[in-house]
Parts: C-alpha cells; sequence; structure tokens
C-alpha cells in the first residue's frame, strides 16, 4: 500500500534539489551562500514589517495597504542591522542592534553549513556575493548621496560574512590546521588566553545584566503594562528590545569595568555613582542598574577573576616565564582592543535631544579592560606557579623513588643465557683466576 502524499512528494523534490546543488562546483556553492545569506536576512525583517503595515490603523479597505513602502522600510531595517543609518522622527539613530547582526551571522553560518564547500574559493565567493548584494541593496535604498553609509555596510557585511562563513564551513567539513605550527607558540597561547578572556568577560556581563533584570522586573512588567500593545505591536516590541539585548550586555560589560555609560545626555551608570534621568518608556530599559555605591565598587574586581581563571584554563608548562610574560602582553592587548571595538559598536544616536549620546566611551572602557585583564593574567601566573610548587613539595606530587638498601636487596632480573662461545674460557678460584684453551 502506496504512503505517498504531497508533503512527501515535496520533501523528496527538496532533498533531489539539495543534492543536486551540493554535486555543482565548488564555486557555485560559494555564490549561492552569499545569495541566500542577503535574501534571507532582508526576508527576515520584511515579515514583522509588512504585518505592522497590514495592521495599522490608518489601513482600510478602500485606501489599501502601504506595501512599497512596508518593503523600503524593511529595506532600512535590514541595513540597520549592518551599521547603516535609520530615521526617527527625522533624526538620524545609529545605535545598531547587535542581536540582529548576530542573527545574520548565524543564518550565513547555516548555509555555509549546507552550501559551501571547504575551499579558498569558495569562501572568497561567498564573502564577496553577500558584500556585493549589501553594497548594490544600499546603494538603491539609501541613495548616492550617502557614500560613507554604503561603504560602512559593505566593510562589515564583508566582515560579518568572512567570520560566519568560516564558521559553516569548518562545522560542516572540519578544519585543518596545521598552519598553526608556523605561528610562534608565545602568539598562540597569547590569542588563547585573550579569546578566554574576551568571551568569560561577556559571560560576566550577561549574568550581572540578567541580574538587573531579575532585581527590577516589577519596574518592566510596569512599563511594558503602561504601553497597553496590542497583539502585533507587543511582538514587534519584544523583536526589537531582544535585538538590542546584546547592546546592553555590552554597556554592562562597560559597567564592569567601572567606567559605566550614559543613556542620554546627563546620565552616568557606573558602580560608584548613578546619575539617571527620564528615559523611553521601553521595557527594556527598566532592566538598566539602579543601585550604585556601597559593595557594588568593587563590581570590576569580576573582570580581574575572570582573567584569572582564563589564565588557570589556558596554560602551557613549556613556556619560560619570559615568554609566559610576553603572551600575557600580547593577550592584555588583543583584550583591550576587543573591550574598544564592542563598546564602539555598542554607542551611537538613539533618538533626537538628549538621546543623541547613548552607550559608553571606548578608549577609557578599553584601558579599563587591559589593566584590570593584566592584574588577573599576573594573579593567576602567580596561582599556578604557587599550584605548581606544592604538587612538587607534597608527597603524592613528587617522583617515587627507591631507596639504596632495597635496591641492594632487590632480586634481579635473570636475563637471558648467553649463546655459547668459541675461543677461552676465564675459570676464577678465589683470587686467582687461569685461562685455559676450550
Amino acid at each position: 500500500m502506496s504512503t505517498r502524499s504531497l508533503a512527501s512528494d515535496l520533501r523528496a523534490l527538496g532533498r533531489r534539489g539539495i543534492d543536486a546543488i551540493k554535486a555543482a562546483p565548488a564555486w557555485l556553492g560559494g555564490i549561492l551562500t552569499g545569495f541566500q545569506g542577503a535574501l534571507l536576512g532582508y526576508l527576515l525583517v520584511l515579515a514583522p514589517s509588512m504585518a505592522v503595515a497590514a495592521a495599522s490603523p490608518t489601513t482600510s479597505l478602500s485606501a489599501g495597504v502601504d506595501w512599497s513602502g512596508a518593503a523600503m522600510a524593511a529595506g532600512r531595517l535590514w541595513l540597520f542591522g549592518l551599521g547603516g543609518p535609520a530615521e526617527l522622527g527625522g533624526t538620524v539613530v545609529s545605535l545598531v542592534p547587535l542581536g540582529l547582526t548576530l542573527v545574520y551571522g548565524a543564518i550565513l553560518a547555516a548555509i555555509a553549513r549546507r552550501f559551501a564547500a571547504r575551499t579558498w574559493g569558495s569562501w572568497s565567493l561567498a564573502v564577496a556575493t553577500y558584500a556585493a548584494l549589501v553594497s548594490v541593496a544600499a546603494s538603491a535604498i539609501l541613495g548616492p548621496e550617502a557614500s560613507d553609509a554604503i561603504v560602512r555596510v559593505t566593510v562589515v557585511a564583508a566582515l560579518l560574512a568572512a567570520v560566519f562563513v568560516a564558521a559553516g564551513v569548518w562545522r560542516a567539513h572540519g578544519l585543518e590546521l596545521g598552519w598553526l605550527a608556523r605561528i610562534p607558540e608565545v602568539v598562540r597561547v597569547g590569542l588563547r588566553r585573550a579569546a578566554a578572556v574576551t568571551a568569560f568577560s561577556l559571560c560576566a556581563a550577561a549574568l550581572a545584566q540578567t541580574a538587573w533584570a531579575v532585581v527590577n522586573r516589577d519596574r518592566i512588567g510596569t512599563t511594558a503594562t503602561a504601553l497597553d500593545l496590542d497583539g502585533i505591536g507587543a511582538v514587534v516590541l519584544a523583536i526589537g528590545e531582544l535585538a538590542y539585548a546584546p547592546t546592553m550586555v555590552v554597556w554592562q560589560l562597560a559597567w564592569l569595568t567601572g567606567q559605566g555609560f550614559s543613556v542620554g545626555l546627563g546620565s552616568a551608570y557606573a558602580p560608584d555613582a548613578m546619575t539617571a534621568s527620564a528615559i523611553p518608556g521601553l521595557p527594556i530599559l527598566g532592566a538598566l542598574p539602579s543601585a550604585a555605591g556601597g559593595l557594588l565598587v568593587w563590581a570590576p574586581a569580576v573582570l580581574v577573576v575572570v582573567a584569572t581563571l582564563a589564565r588557570a584554563v589556558v596554560r602551557r608548562a613549556s613556556l619560560g616565564w619570559r615568554r609566559d610574560a610576553a603572551a600575557d602582553v600580547l593577550a592584555v592587548t588583543i583584550v583591550a582592543a576587543a573591550a574598544g571595538a564592542l563598546t564602539l559598536a555598542a554607542a551611537g544616536a538613539a533618538g533626537p535631544g538628549r538621546l543623541e549620546t547613548v552607550g559608553a566611551d571606548a578608549l577609557p572602557v578599553a584601558i579599563a579592560s587591559g589593566g584590570l585583564a593584566a592584574a588577573g593574567l599576573a594573579l593567576g601566573t602567580l596561582i599556578v606557579a604557587f599550584a605548581r610548587w606544592v604538587a612538587s613539595v607534597l608527597p603524592w606530587g613528587r617522583r617515587p623513588s627507591t631507596p639504596s638498601s632495597a635496591r641492594a636487596t632487590a632480586p634481579r632480573t635473570p636475563s637471558s643465557p648467553e649463546p655459547p662461545r668459541t675461543g677461552t674460557v676465564t675459570v676464577k678460584s678465589g683470587a686467582a683466576s687461569a685461562t685455559a684453551p676450550r
């Protein structure tokens, strides 16, 4: 009895299509990766834009829905996630939703796992196709007069595709790391320590941001209730707030460094002092820090502990103290540069008036991050050295040695009998010996 159905036939057709694409040359897989990454990124923001246009109170059966306007707005929103400008009440908004940027990267990685090949040509074509499509779309949407914005979104798109397409190819086909042996070991260790410190610091910032959201949950709930949104509006607001959640994590990282951040002119959020002013009535802003002083002034010590843990995890016993110190210096430099770059990406204008300055200053945050990382790595070095010394002193940390008396009384292992020799034999009797022919 046949169990065929329309759904099964469509699935089989899709599998055959994917197999046909996989059998195509490697360069075609790279082009398809870049093309699909750009298209799906645009469709991701097109769907909620169409929903908002359809649910607009000004929409009527006689006037119809402004689908073309919604498509153009979706294009601007798509470019906004890549660093493009947006407008709010006639004011340019430059505060990038980093969550949307990360979603674009995840889409690229997922498509690259299926279509891209493990060749430099496929990777290069995927990156070039994605950047070219973004550049063409930016030129059509923003106009030729926005040349600076077009260049910026093109560069961001190329960097994003370069990283996430490589990650997708790595997950699908593995990665050949033999070329890493040509890099000096000091550089490799420094890069690993910098990556560990940066990743652990972002995790600590995310945990701290979650803690503030839990503490201020009543304020968040009150703000959300006061908006009185319908179903479509609530969903769109939730998506927008999720897009800005990683941006707030970077703000919290600046808060942990002790430098703090601002949400508009005249406001300051830092562990030692807080100056809050009127902010937009958005529920996500209810998760901002609501206290300062007291034990909170020790918040930067969290990053010192994080760097100490990273130093204890990423260690190499073969490095001498000079090369170990050089690896730590390289790691501190990279951590400071990464913190500055993240802070710069999470700062900008969020609206007109006093909201033209939102985020933290990149240079002070970079210097503070580097200093805290240096303190943590130095402390971790001392802890690792002390642990090794303790292990060498304690009885269970030393190698077992055999006493000389035990060696004297230990039974000897019988050796294999020697083969018979021809020639002479030496016979010993007491202190005298004689040699006789055999």
